[in-house]
C-alpha cells in the first residue's frame, strides 16, 4: 500500500505547469496518499495552495554541500513507497538502486511533447500505480485518436475550458487549482479596467524568459492597434513583473488605449483571467503553458524552440512559425539575424487571429 509519495519536480513556471498532469495522476491512483513535492522556487507558484499537494519543497533550500545533506535527511525520514523523478537527479540511486532502469532508461523519440514525455516517465516509474503497466507508457498526443490533442492540460474536446467557476479547469487532468479568491480578483479587474463584456477580450503575451523567443515590442504594438480598430477587441497585456518594460515599450508604440496588467496578477489569477480571454497570442513562455492549461484559445509565436515540444495542443489552438533550415536551433543565441521571428509579419498574426475570433461568441 502507497501512502508517502515523493515527485521530484522542475524549475521554471512553464515546466511545472506541463508536469502538473503527473501530479493530477498520481492524486487520482492514490488519493490518500501523502504527497510531497520538491521544485524549484520559481515553480513553487503553480504549486503553492495546492490541495493534491501535502507538502511542498524547493530546491533552494537546500543548496551547497551541507543542503544537499540536509535533503537526504529529508528523503530518508519521508522513506517514500513512491519516488518519482522527473529531474533525473541521484536519488533514485539512493533510494531504490535495483530499480535504476525505471528512472534512467531514455524516453522514446516518438514521445515528443514535454508534457508527454514527463507522463511517459511517471509510467515507467510507477508502473500500474499510475493506472498504466511499466511496460506500456502512454503514446503521445499527437497518436491518441478522436478528439485531437490537448486533454491532458484541462481542456475541453473543442479545445477551450468554458468554465469560469473556481477549482480545476474544465476536463481531465486539471492542471492549476484556481480559489474562489482568484477568480474574484480577476473579474474585480475586469470590471476596474471597465472591459466591455460586449467585446472580445484578447490578451497579448509578449513577454518571454529567454530574449530570443520573444516577437519584437513594434509588431506586438501593431497587431494591438490592429485589433482594437478592426476586430473591437479589448487588448490586455499580461506578464511577470520584469517584463513591465517589454509593456511599457508598446503601449508607448501603440495609437489606442490598451490594458496593462503585467505585475499586478498572481499565476492563478493570471490563469482565471484567461478562462475567459477570447484569444491569448503569446511567445514561446510561461504564459503559453498557464493559456493552455485553462483551454484558452491560443495562437503561439514560434522561433527557436519546438512547437512539437512546448507547443500549445488544443483543437482550436493555432501556431505561427517559419520553416527555416536553422529553426528550430533550441539555442540561447542566434548565429544569424533571427530570421525565425522577424520573417513573421503583422499582417500575418493579425489575420490568423481575426479568423480564430470569428468563431468566438462574444461575451461568452
Amino acid at each position: 500500500m502507497i501512502t508517502r509519495v515523493l515527485v521530484i519536480g522542475l524549475s521554471n513556471i512553464g515546466d511545472a505547469v506541463l508536469m502538473s498532469p503527473v501530479v493530477q495522476q498520481l492524486h487520482e491512483q492514490v488519493p490518500d496518499a501523502e504527497t510531497t513535492l520538491l521544485v524549484g522556487e520559481r515553480a513553487k507558484a503553480v504549486f503553492d495552495g495546492d490541495p493534491r499537494i501535502d507538502r511542498l519543497l524547493c530546491f533552494e533550500e537546500f543548496e551547497g554541500w551541507w543542503g544537499r545533506l540536509r535533503l537526504l535527511r529529508v528523503v530518508w525520514a519521508l522513506n517514500p513507497d513512491l519516488l518519482i523523478d522527473l529531474r533525473q537527479t541521484a536519488l533514485p540511486l539512493l533510494w531504490k538502486p535495483w530499480r535504476l532502469l525505471c528512472y534512467y532508461w531514455p524516453v522514446p523519440k516518438a514521445v515528443v511533447h514535454m508534457r508527454d514525455r514527463h507522463l511517459w516517465r511517471l509510467h515507467r516509474q510507477a508502473g500500474r500505480v499510475a493506472g498504466s503497466p511499466t511496460k506500456t507508457p502512454p503514446r503521445s498526443l499527437d497518436e491518441s485518436p478522436g478528439h485531437g490533442r490537448g486533454l491532458l492540460l484541462g481542456m475541453s474536446p473543442e479545445g477551450r475550458g468554458s468554465s469560469r467557476s473556481p477549482g480545476f479547469a474544465r476536463g481531465a487532468p486539471p492542471a492549476l487549482w484556481i480559489t474562489d479568491e482568484d477568480a474574484t480578483y480577476a473579474s474585480r479587474l475586469i470590471q476596474h479596467r471597465g472591459l466591455s463584456a460586449a467585446k472580445p477580450m484578447v490578451i497579448l503575451c509578449p513577454g518571454a524568459r529567454s530574449h530570443i523567443k520573444r516577437w519584437y515590442a513594434d509588431r506586438f504594438a501593431a497587431l494591438a492597434d490592429r485589433l482594437i480598430t478592426d476586430v473591437d477587441a479589448e487588448v490586455v497585456f499580461t506578464g511577470e513583473p520584469g517584463e513591465a518594460p517589454i509593456v511599457t515599450e508598446i503601449l508607448g508604440a501603440m495609437r489606442h488605449r490598451a490594458h496593462n496588467a503585467v505585475g499586478r496578477l498572481t499565476l492563478r489569477q493570471l490563469a482565471a483571467l484567461m478562462q475567459g480571454a477570447s484569444l491569448v497570442v503569446t511567445n514561446d513562455s510561461a504564459s503559453l503553458h498557464i493559456a493552455a492549461s485553462v483551454g484558452a484559445p491560443i495562437l503561439a509565436l514560434f522561433g527557436p524552440t519546438d512547437p512539437r515540444k512546448y507547443g500549445p495542443t488544443g483543437a482550436r489552438d493555432r501556431v505561427i512559425r517559419r520553416q527555416l533550415f536553422c529553426s528550430p536551433c533550441e539555442s540561447a543565441t542566434c548565429r544569424f539575424q533571427h530570421e525565425c521571428l522577424r520573417f513573421i509579419s503583422v499582417d500575418e498574426v493579425y489575420e490568423m487571429a481575426r479568423q480564430m475570433l470569428g468563431g468566438v461568441r462574444v461575451g461568452a
